[in-house]
């Protein structure tokens, strides 16, 4: 009865723990969980109500399947489990592939440049993906396909040949509001101007799982570990390779000195997320990258607490 009214139990009561136990009612448990997360911007504190656009909004940045199951690689990573990025979008443009994160009931963030030319008709949203094959028997629960009806670019997006895209960020509005449950859920927006340096990130998508020339993107979410470095060390890692890097305030770089573990083709857009207090937080956006999981060439990805001003006044309608 106390879960059905929305409180949550709590130890200590006196009395048989089997019959008795204590129930913090609802508006005290929001209460509490304000106070224990102060910083999370977009106001998704509250009960973990999953499938009810008009009740209490769930809490972002959690992970409800997650599981340990650990298999195949995305460049030197690991297969994801069922469930575990429940904010991961997959983009279909076209003929080709992104990822995005969802940020609320009816708004996702991508790569501005996986989008800035597409025909809104020819973007398609999947939200709760695991297998775009649908082949695996771990998907217990529906993917939701859904269209996109309003882009937003962040005003200061340039598209570049040779370097990283400048603000390389955009937000795009759902044809129809998402219910929230197990394996669809909003992650966490960073508090702004917040710095993750030396932070362990987790990217996750559906691209290129090896370097060979012509290979596709994956059927099964694939995910890796990368560090974020410092972008002076970004620089000289690229020198070290004769290679001209210009990074600005909005981009930063994750991976290995040694390579070995990167995103690739495909999985621009997707999220670098930090588990930033017990919250899993949007952190980063897959931007660039001078080839895919070689050495002392980190990955390059739009730094979301810059822009976390725009993304909130673009989401808030």
């Amino acid at each position: 009865m106390c879960w059905m009214n929305g409180g949550i139990r709590e130890g200590g009561c006196p009395g048989p723990s089997w019959l008795v136990t204590c129930c913090v009612p609802q508006h005290k448990n929001f209460q509490m969980q304000q106070q224990m997360f102060p910083q999370q911007p977009h106001g998704y504190i509250g009960l973990n109500s999953l499938n009810s656009l008009s009740g209490p909004r769930p809490v972002c940045g959690v992970q409800p399947l997650k599981s340990s199951k650990l298999q195949k690689r995305i460049i030197g990573g690991d297969q994801a489990a069922f469930g575990e990025f429940p904010w991961q979008a997959h983009i279909r443009i076209a003929g080709f592939q992104c990822g995005g994160v969802l940020l609320n009931h009816q708004y996702i963030a991508t790569a501005a440049h996986c989008v800035h030319r597409a025909k809104l008709s020819q973007i398609i949203i999947y939200l709760g993906e695991y297998d775009t094959k649908d082949l695996d028997k771990a998907e217990i629960l529906p993917k939701e396909t859904l269209g996109v009806i309003e882009r937003k670019i962040h005003p200061q997006f340039k598209y570049m040949l040779t370097q990283p895209d400048r603000y390389d960020v955009a937000v795009l509005k759902l044809s129809r509001s998402v219910g929230f449950r197990d394996n669809i859920l909003p992650i966490c927006l960073p508090p702004q101007g917040k710095d993750y340096e030396g932070a362990l990130g987790v990217v996750a998508g559906w691209g290129k799982t090896d370097t060979s020339f012509g290979k596709t993107g994956t059927n099964l979410l694939q995910k890796v570990y990368v560090p974020i470095i410092n972008n002076r060390v970004c620089y000289a890692w690229h020198e070290l390779k004769d290679i001209i890097l210009e990074l600005h305030d909005e981009m930063f770089c994750a991976g290995h000195e040694q390579g070995k573990m990167d995103a690739c083709l495909g999985d621009s857009g997707g999220p670098l997320v930090v588990n930033d207090g017990g919250r899993w937080t949007l952190v980063g956006i897959t931007s660039a990258g001078f080839g895919c999981a070689v050495d002392h060439q980190p990955g390059i990805y739009h730094k979301v607490s810059k822009t976390v001003p725009w993304i909130l006044a673009n989401i808030n309608d």
